[in-house]
């Protein structure tokens, strides 16, 4: 079965040359303790599992961004799907879940917003396993998987059926597909999307490579399921798919009808991607642009804040597109901390030593561009003492704050860079010197959301947990203190130490007050703070990384599958 999706055909015709389950048992805890544990980078005792493969799998998120094989995949699902098929399937979702209110088939939505990672590749490859190993799970979700990603997603099963297997090997079916687009296009709540994604029928001398190949492939099945064998039928469908009202922005601008645009109508990244090159300019749109900005409270976005803001990286940013970055960055915050109880007394701690200046695994951008934008998402959520304050730890520890009104002046004011090692435990230390200053426990911070590539300092016989608590025990900290302290590790994993792309871990997964998050998303924080609807009483929270994974888990639209 791992031999499907393995290798890629080398093309699909020719072209002619013209142009859950944690251990609790103690005694098997205590025996395992020597095959697990591992070093960091740089010799810090650590371990190669919580003891919980889910758990696991939730803080591997980060390392997904970069597409994985089918036989990989399919490793990691056989293996949580031998524990609990359904909680593997929310995971699948959750993985590929673009973070919105999510729209179903019926047309309702979901009360609040949905979070999940945004990950295509791995999502889609995941759902593709369950496909190949239980068809009947796979077609009683897959409108809602679509329905958390995009109609796309079922172009590209279908071309990653034919890119691996050919056209007459295909092992997807493909009949199952064919009614589920033909029910999509019959659908009034569903059609304009699934016409925005029909792939587009060339002629085969402009096909040149595989996945252009595959697609048009795909694009005369669609037609001929359609027209039959109208001798039009190719036709027909151009003409089908130019109708769609979902990307009726890009037929204006075919059309060379600029001035109609109604950018509220053009999604999230493409508004980047406008403002970010010359197009706004050059079609003569900047006032007209600049006055639709002013107007909007905040502005859509579906993307990831690194992704948002890596244009004020290298200062390629003009004053509208700054404006216009501060109104989506807003939004992704809004649509958060509407529905989450964010009064909470968490720190950001930036890494920001030497490691973090090589690039996050499967991106372009660095480690510490990944850390610092999630920071100050992290900062706009946060209310009380600690809003816009944070700590830079690389060789030691300082407390910072961010300058400005804004997130692209706080981004554009931070000048630090990565120098110096990953001495984790000087935050505590840090801690340590500022209550010797006579500064009371009360006002501290209750807990720390450490974002970095997790390859700290220290040696092989007791973790950074360990002695992190240690530290603030010797300065005077309280047990209860000490003991409540909650330490969240972010992982954005990087090649630096050239190490196998797998995060290791401080703890078990039912330590607590210890927790692992992942992804690029930094939505996925909310679900350390409870829900707003129990703001009137006791919220509850997680308190170990196996209740953190499984509340990230426990949204409305993931309790739908079947």
């Amino acid at each position: 079965m791992n031999k499907m999706f393995n290798s890629k055909q080398e093309k699909l015709f020719d072209v002619k040359e013209k142009q859950t389950t944690s251990v609790k048992n103690a005694f098997i805890n205590a025996a395992m303790e020597d095959s697990i544990t591992t070093t960091s980078g740089n010799g810090a005792k650590k371990y190669t599992t919580t003891l919980n493969d889910f758990v696991d799998q939730f803080g591997y998120i980060s390392n997904y961004r970069k597409p994985r094989s089918f036989e990989d995949i399919s490793k990691d699902m056989f293996l949580l799907w031998s524990q609990d098929p359904k909680l593997t399937l929310k995971l699948t979702l959750y993985i590929r879940m673009i973070s919105r209110k999510v729209q179903l088939f019926n047309g309702l939505k979901t009360e609040k917003t949905q979070i999940g990672q945004g990950l295509k590749h791995e999502g889609i490859v995941r759902m593709l396993w369950i496909a190949m190993n239980d068809n009947e799970t796979f077609w009683n979700n897959i409108a809602l998987f679509v329905s958390v990603g995009s109609w796309k997603d079922v172009i590209q099963m279908l071309s990653y059926d034919l890119q691996y297997h050919g056209w007459d090997n295909r092992k997807l079916d493909w009949n199952g597909f064919g009614q589920l687009i033909l029910a999509g296009l019959e659908n009034p709540n569903t059609v304009n999307l699934v016409k925005k994604y029909l792939p587009s029928i060339r002629t085969r001398n402009k096909c040149k490579t595989l996945e252009s190949q595959a697609d048009n492939l795909i694009g005369k099945w669609i037609s001929n399921l359609l027209f039959k064998n109208d001798s039009k039928s190719y036709e027909k469908y151009r003409k089908l798919k130019s109708t769609g009202t979902a990307h009726e922005w890009q037929q204006l601008i075919s059309k060379g009808k600029m001035l109609d645009i109604d950018f509220s109508k053009v999604h999230g990244r493409a508004l980047s991607l406008m403002v970010s090159g010359k197009f706004i300019q050059n079609n003569g749109l900047t006032k007209k642009f600049d006055e639709w900005v002013d107007k909007q409270p905040v502005i859509k976005y579906t993307g990831y804040v690194y992704e948002l803001l890596k244009p004020l990286q290298h200062n390629k940013f003009t004053p509208i597109s700054k404006k216009m970055i501060d109104k989506q960055f807003m939004m992704l915050v809004d649509q958060v901390k509407e529905q989450t109880y964010v009064n909470t007394r968490f720190i950001p701690v930036l890494d920001t030593s030497g490691s973090m200046g090589s690039n996050a695994i499967g991106t372009d951008v660095t480690s510490i561009h990944v850390a610092k934008s999630i920071g100050i998402f992290f900062s706009e959520m946060l209310e009380g003492h600690f809003k816009n304050h944070w700590i830079e730890f690389n060789s030691d520890a300082k407390m910072k704050q961010w300058t400005g009104t804004t997130p692209t002046d706080k981004y554009i004011n931070h000048y630090g860079g990565y120098n110096g090692d990953t001495n984790f435990v000087a935050v505590a230390s840090l801690f340590g010197k500022i209550k010797n200053q006579g500064v009371s426990e009360d006002e501290f911070p209750t807990g720390i959301i450490c974002i970095s590539d997790g390859e700290f300092n220290g040696d092989n016989k007791s973790t950074n947990l360990q002695n992190f608590k240690r530290i603030l025990k010797d300065n005077g900290f309280s047990n209860q203190f000490v003991e409540n302290f909650k330490i969240v590790l972010w992982d954005i994993p990087n090649g630096y130490y050239g190490r196998n792309i797998r995060p290791k871990f401080e703890t078990k997964a039912d330590t607590p007050n210890m927790f692992y998050m992942s992804g690029f998303d930094p939505s996925a924080l909310s679900f350390l703070f409870g829900s707003v609807d129990t703001k009137e009483d006791k919220v509850e929270t997680p308190t170990t990384a196996e209740e953190l994974f499984h509340a990230a888990m426990d949204q409305e639209v993931l309790n739908l599958i079947k």
